[in-house]
């Protein structure tokens, strides 16, 4: 049997797709924009298929067409674009994780593997220390459309049996991210200092962001979809990644480790640093993850920025 996986010429698809290839596995790619060069070696083993998740023939006939043993879900607009345009945001995002669970529902998929996000938990946390029991109030349209989807994959869990289950990512970072969002200073940084060309970040020196890598992004979806059905016990399972957290003048540090004369300053937004204001001090806990399907961060921030360089060096057709 094979595996589709939605949005899977994004940062985070491409190379979970490039793993599964790894493990042996048939992938077919489902996208609104493919981008071929991010699989370089990969033709024996991959099938693109251009489509948008918000059409739902298109993710009918995908579904029908690889008739997988897994979805991963990874199609999605951001949180820029999606506070940006709401009704696009609504289609791609809400009824694009509808027309996947039902498409999963109709043609008989046992599992299907979510990607959410940290901002369904938005800015009024009444407590330092967030973990899958927190609250969620998002105030973003892009965590709003997360935490419904959410919902719906429990419904469908429990109302259908679509083995549903999820992961709450932070900021990932990893090269040739394209799309704009309220972290993504934290990967633009890393890689405009590769190139040499001058950036401004945009939040305070001293201030923390929550962040992950793109491989442990990858290979968490991986663990989490190998995991015994009884296994399975929060469904939905936040990710704590690099801890503690790393700040932006901590990143800059270990740019400059390896391109001491990079061109990188800053200049804070005063929206972006009333957001991440906000989330100062704040404590991620992942224990759920860690205890029910043996998750753990491989990456700390200096072997990030080491890998981040040397796949850029390695592969730069995949990520410019």
């Amino acid at each position: 049997m094979a595996v589709l996986v939605t949005g899977g010429c994004g940062l985070i698809g491409s190379m979970l797709t490039r793993m599964l290839a790894e493990k042996g596995e048939k992938v077919y790619v489902l996208d609104i924009h493919l981008r071929p060069e991010r699989f370089s070696g990969m033709a024996g083993s991959l099938t693109l298929l251009q489509g948008d998740v918000g059409n739902f023939s298109k993710v009918l006939e995908a579904v029908k067409e690889s008739s997988p043993r897994v979805i991963f879900h990874l199609g999605s607009m951001l949180s820029l674009p999606s506070n940006a345009d709401p009704q696009s945001s609504f289609a791609t995002n809400v009824a694009g994780t509808y027309h996947v669970l039902e498409a999963a529902r109709l043609f008989k998929v046992p599992k299907v593997i979510f990607t959410s996000t940290v901002a369904t938990y938005g800015l009024d946390i009444q407590s330092q220390v967030i973990n899958d029991a927190t609250i969620q109030r998002p105030i973003t349209m892009y965590g709003t459309t997360k935490v419904f989807a959410e919902l719906l994959g429990r419904f469908y869990r429990t109302k259908y049996g679509v083995d549903f289950r999820a992961v709450r990512f932070p900021s990932v970072i990893g090269p040739g991210a394209k799309t704009a969002h309220i972290s993504i200073y934290n990967a633009w940084a890393v890689e405009k200092a590769f190139y040499g060309e001058p950036y401004q970040i945009f939040v305070e020196p001293q201030f923390r962001c929550p962040v992950i890598y793109f491989k442990d992004a990858s290979r968490a979806l991986l663990l989490l979809e190998a995991a015994t059905a009884e296994a399975i016990q929060t469904v939905c399972y936040l990710l704590a990644g690099i801890q503690p957290m790393i700040s932006a003048e901590e990143l800059v540090g270990e740019i400059k480790k390896h391109f001491p004369q990079a061109p990188l300053t800053f200049k804070p937004d005063p929206l972006a640093v009333q957001y991440h204001r906000k989330s100062q001090g704040v404590v991620y806990e992942d224990q759920n993850a860690r205890r029910e399907w043996g998750w753990e961060t491989e990456y700390s921030l200096p072997k990030m920025i080491a890998d981040f360089y040397a796949e850029l060096k390695a592969f730069p057709e995949r990520y410019r």
